[in-house]
């Protein structure tokens, strides 16, 4: 995931030339590393995985779903504090027509 402004400002960047330059653009779907050190002198390291791809002509949007959330059937004691509300211990309770 994409975090600094400067990241940011190169992905842009990227994008701009690859909508006008269609070799550039075969280059990224075929040899993303290749493609982005040839044409800005960047090196993305071998450990970053990066995939370009192209939206067909009968797709309207791409979506890249989130990760899987594996969650076990117990909430960790962070996960309990953030959903209970709890209760004052001076709380005084009311019947429900308010006596």
């Amino acid at each position: 995931m994409l975090q600094s402004d400067k990241e940011r400002r190169a992905l842009e960047s990227i994008l701009n030339r690859a909508s006008t330059d269609v070799e550039f653009r075969r280059r990224l779907l075929d040899d993303p590393r290749g493609a982005i050190f040839d044409a800005f002198g960047v090196a993305i390291p071998s450990t970053f995985r990066i995939k370009f791809i192209e939206r067909g002509p009968g797709v309207d949007a791409l979506v890249v779903l989130p990760d899987l959330a594996t969650h076990s059937a117990e909430l960790t004691d962070d996960e309990l504090e953030s959903v209970s509300g709890g209760v004052e211990e001076d709380a005084e309770w009311a019947d429900i027509d308010g006596e």
